[in-house]
């Protein structure tokens, strides 16, 4: 038995007791009888009024919002009170446990873990559970969420299996709908828990055209177990592993400063303007797995490209967009990051768009003339961007009669412009 439980009522302390297949977690009986407050969500009342004497229904005290909650224990902390806090499975798990640790801190709040509902899950589908990456969707828009369903895609290739608790704004039926049209379904198991320990539990593996239309009762959570390609990852594709028309592919080497120039940030959005067969973004995508890359490329024949590498390196977080830029553009969500390699002769347009947005940049550009290079380093001056310019000559080696000779190619420029930071004593 604990030796802190027979703490008096004039000590604030919570114990945050977990309650599971109606049952409370080890420990309970010793906390209600430190606890002069017995705080539970509205949703639990009918288990627990089985569970509870009618005696300490006084003592009890529902509520409908977390933050009601916190109220409360603000409330009990400032009279010294001692408070059982009845929560679902494992406090510490996307739980209460985390906002009451920050908030009070642990030397006032003692967690009692009873089951979790992926533990539940886990054991009713027979499946070992330390290889799963663990998320949540719980909490709607209002709540700071560590990841999204557009993160999906991205979690599956870096992870190849998800836990993802939900909730009814963002459920097995959410979840199905945006992964069916990026995620192949062959590639994909789906499983679904529901109302674990409680009547109509339910459990079943779907097909995600399936899963789109069904109704599915709270609470419950999915399972992804992603089998396609895509799980190796790494830096530095030959231009031969990736598919292209002959000659229409950014050359490795320029490849490369293309994507140091371009920083990519582990998550966001990269624009890949003019993206051809791919190079960058298949290279960008297969090595940010949690980076958004959006293809736009007009060339029916180059999209096609796009689509088999995309297929070729389970690139689930590579999106081919048909179109011409800058009309193309202006439905993407905002870019963190923007290459253009292409512009099909409409380049001042795409870098007047693309600088009229909320964007400090970096973005980057290979050109081939100077013409261009000019024309693109004079519109991105006057929209308030740096610039730096670099050019990339490449000198490949061949065999000739016995001999090893070098065979220049065509230089490329490589240009970044980043928004310029106003420094003090500039204005005026």
């Amino acid at each position: 038995m604990r030796t802190d439980m027979a703490l008096s009522g004039r000590n604030f302390k919570v114990y945050v007791i977990g309650f599971s297949q109606g049952t409370l977690a080890p420990g309970a009986e010793e906390a209600f009888s430190a606890a002069s407050r017995i705080l539970a969500s509205e949703n639990l009342l009918p288990p627990l009024r089985n569970l509870l004497p009618p005696s300490e229904e006084k003592r009890l005290f529902p509520y409908r919002r977390f933050s009601e909650a916190l109220t409360f224990l603000e409330a009990a902390k400032k009279q010294g009170l001692c408070v059982a806090f009845i929560v679902s499975g494992d406090p510490l798990l996307f739980g209460a446990g985390r906002v009451l640790l920050e908030r009070f801190g642990p030397e006032v709040v003692e967690i009692l873990p009873a089951i979790s509902f992926p533990q539940l899950a886990f054991s009713r589908f027979k499946l070992p559970w330390e290889d799963f990456f663990f998320l949540s969707l719980h909490g709607g828009d209002k709540t700071p969420r560590k990841f999204s369903l557009s993160d999906l895609p991205g979690l599956l290739r870096r992870h190849g299996k998800l836990c993802v608790l939900t909730d009814k704004k963002c459920g097995p039926r959410e979840i199905a709908a945006y992964l069916a049209p990026r995620v192949p379904e062959e590639d994909l198991r789906f499983l679904v828990a529901e109302r674990l320990g409680l009547s109509g539990e339910r459990l079943r593996e779907w097909k995600l055209r399936e899963a789109e239309r069904e109704t599915f009762a709270s609470p419950n959570l999915v399972l992804l177990i992603y089998q396609g390609p895509g799980l190796v990852r790494g830096f530095g594709l030959s231009s031969t592993e990736i598919l292209h028309p002959r000659g229409l592919i950014t050359k490795d080497e320029a490849r490369a400063v293309v994507l140091h120039r371009l920083r990519l940030p582990e998550r966001g959005v990269l624009w890949d303007v003019g993206a051809g067969a791919g190079g960058v973004s298949t290279e960008a995508a297969r090595s940010h797995p949690l980076l958004r890359v959006f293809s736009v490329e007009r060339n029916p024949q180059r999209r096609n490209y796009l689509l088999e590498n995309r297929r070729r390196f389970g690139l689930l977080n590579l999106e081919v967009i048909a179109g011409e830029a800058p009309e193309a553009l202006r439905d993407l969500p905002a870019p963190d990051r923007i290459f253009i390699g292409g512009s099909g002769g409409r380049l001042a347009e795409i870098l007047e768009f693309c600088t009229s947005l909320e964007f400090s940049g970096p973005l980057v550009l290979t050109l081939v003339s100077l013409e261009n290079l000019s024309r693109a380093g004079e519109i991105l001056s006057r929209q308030g961007f740096d610039l730096e310019v670099a050019q990339i000559s490449v000198f490949r080696s061949r065999r000739l009669s016995g001999h090893t000779l070098l065979s220049p190619e065509n230089p490329v420029f490589v240009l970044r412009a980043e928004r310029r930071v106003a420094r003090k004593g500039d204005e005026g």
